[in-house]
């Protein structure tokens, strides 16, 4: 019987009640089919071909690409005929980066540089030291989604 490595919550088969399983114990035979192989240490668990931790001496750019792999090899694993892209552009989620609305109008990553930078991906142009809210009027003008 495999082991827990980490805390979970299911829904009871039998009684719809949630139940806690605690990391480092035994999961009950009725919870085999409701965890996941990440939280398992025994037989059902992740192989160690799909191991996260990079080999020694790897780079970014091979743990990278092994990851992409690893990717890969799970889409074909489901029957999806997806395959796994890379992500483009700035690690940080920039416009280049594949954003796929307008930044948040409050809290982290709100400010008027983003706005600018998601202003440029969209080809509205507004001067450099427009304030947000400019640049989210000149968006609106332009017809570009702000929300």
């Amino acid at each position: 019987m495999p082991n827990l490595i980490g805390n979970t919550v299911v829904l009871h088969p039998k009684t719809g009640e949630p139940v806690l399983l605690a990391g480092g114990g035994p999961l009950p035979d009725w919870a085999t089919d409701l965890v996941g192989a990440h939280l398992l240490d025994g037989p059902k668990g992740s192989s160690p071909s799909a191991s996260p931790t990079p080999a020694p001496g790897e780079s970014r750019e091979q743990k990278r690409a092994r990851l992409l792999a690893q990717l890969a090899e799970l889409g074909d694993d489901d029957g999806s005929d997806e395959s796994a892209q890379a992500p483009t552009g700035s690690p940080e989620g920039g416009p280049e980066g594949g954003q796929d609305g307008p930044p948040p109008k409050g809290g982290a990553g709100s400010g008027a540089p983003a706005w600018r930078e998601y202003a440029a991906s969209n080809e509205v142009e507004v001067p450099a030291d427009a304030s947000r809210e400019d640049v989210i009027a000149a968006l609106d003008a332009a017809g570009v989604r702000t929300e």
